[in-house]
């Protein structure tokens, strides 16, 4: 936990940190400012902490992994592996360090990254048991010495008294150090070289899943190289593939791809379902068609009222015989109606005009030039009628000239 002076809590508050408050020199928690007055930073005599926010993971509580914005240039943070949790000093020139923090994998105490290492194994139902934390962060180490086969009894008392007093100061500080199985660290782990190149680290992480001889080892893996910043989707991918064949080399009985079963429908009972639906189909279909031809037996009655109507309020013949232009479509049948109705109408509007009788047209001759005509038409009739006919046109001769008819008396 860092101590904040009034200075620094007040800069951390304006970048949107929550900030605690206590009185300096004294053993009680730190308190929200919420119970302190506005101008605390400017008082003497009290000390101030940023609040740790924690989150819960498959039921193990721990601190919010750092961002980058809460670490700075060679500040001592702890990194969290699949198989360790490592101490380091942050450098944003490193690949793998930014890409740790940058993905949630950094946790500023030992503790914290423990329970975040535990909680993600129970997350995917494993137990990881006090995981060794490696120091890398470059501090000089005392190189033991292996002539000296056979320390002496103080040394080791003194040893013990030692390890015994900075557990001790460890606990007092919340900061517990625990020594894993690994009894001995080689110095090289000080000068790791971390590798940044895609392609060699695919080659390496390739190398170690073939290398694997248990499914557990190959699962070990897979969230080492997903969690390497320096990789690319299409490396992950292309790893995922490999940790897959693996898998299925050393167990396929396990990781085998399950073939569903049918749903034990037998030949028959599938032609059967066919039909079926086959069946379906056409009667939709015809139904289909029904109310196809229902709507058009309905347009055509309509249409045909109409046609008629119109035939019958005609003037003209051209009016008349001008409906038979919306009948294109019909059938013969369809259209009969339609021409009987235009031949009365026509007949209506253009009747026949009947020749009179040879009898009649004497009988209403207008001047006797057009009797006279007459007469010669009754010389070309049947020899049996034409003493009537004559007998007419003397008749409306006499009409017609009175005076002349009485000269010619005797």
């Amino acid at each position: 936990m860092n101590i904040l002076n009034g200075t620094e809590a007040f800069a951390a508050m304006m970048a949107g940190r929550n900030i605690l408050c206590r009185a300096t020199g004294e053993m009680l928690d730190f308190d929200d400012l919420d119970l302190f007055p506005a101008t605390i930073f400017a008082k003497p005599g009290y000390e101030f902490c940023i609040k740790i926010e924690t989150m819960e993971l498959a039921g193990i509580t721990f601190a919010k992994p750092l961002t980058l914005d809460d670490v700075a240039e060679g500040q001592e943070v702890f990194m969290v592996y699949p198989d360790h949790i490592s101490q380091i000093k942050y450098s944003k020139h490193c690949g793998e360090y930014f890409a740790g923090v940058r993905n949630g994998f950094a946790q500023a105490d030992q503790q914290n990254a423990e329970l975040q290492l535990q909680a993600m194994g129970e997350l995917f139902g494993r137990v990881i048991c006090y995981p060794p934390t490696i120091d890398n962060t470059g501090k000089t180490k005392k190189r033991r010495n292996r002539k000296t086969e056979e320390p002496a009894a103080n040394d080791q008392n003194s040893t013990s008294n030692d390890v015994e007093e900075k557990t001790f100061k460890s606990q007092l500080d919340i900061q517990i150090t625990k020594q894993g199985p690994i009894t001995a660290v080689e110095e090289s782990l000080t000068e790791e070289f971390v590798e940044t190149d895609a392609v060699k680290l695919v080659e390496k992480f390739t190398a170690q899943i073939n290398a694997c001889v248990s499914t557990d080892a190959v699962l070990s893996l897979r969230p080492v190289f997903m969690a390497n910043g320096n990789l690319d989707r299409e490396h992950h991918q292309h790893l995922c593939k490999l940790t897959e064949d693996k898998l299925l080399e050393i167990d396929p009985e396990q990781y085998t791809p399950k073939i569903q079963p049918d749903n034990g429908l037998s030949v028959d009972e599938l032609k059967r379902l066919q039909i079926e639906a086959e069946n379906i189909i056409q009667s939709n279909h015809d139904t289909i068609e029904q109310y196809v031809l229902v709507d058009e037996d309905v347009v055509y009655e309509e249409l045909l009222i109409d046609l008629l109507d119109r035939v019958a309020k005609s003037i003209s013949p051209v009016e008349a015989n001008d409906q038979i232009k919306f009948t294109k479509s019909w059938t013969t049948e369809q259209r009969k109606p339609l021409i009987v109705a235009i031949n009365k109408r026509l007949v209506e509007l253009n009747p026949p005009k009947t020749q009179s009788s040879l009898a009649v047209r004497i009988q209403k001759a207008e001047d006797l030039t057009e009797l006279d005509s007459l007469e010669i038409d009754v010389s070309a009739c049947d020899e049996e009628i034409q003493p009537r006919l004559m007998e007419l046109v003397e008749k409306r001769r006499l009409e017609l000239d009175p005076f002349t008819a009485a000269i010619g008396e005797p």
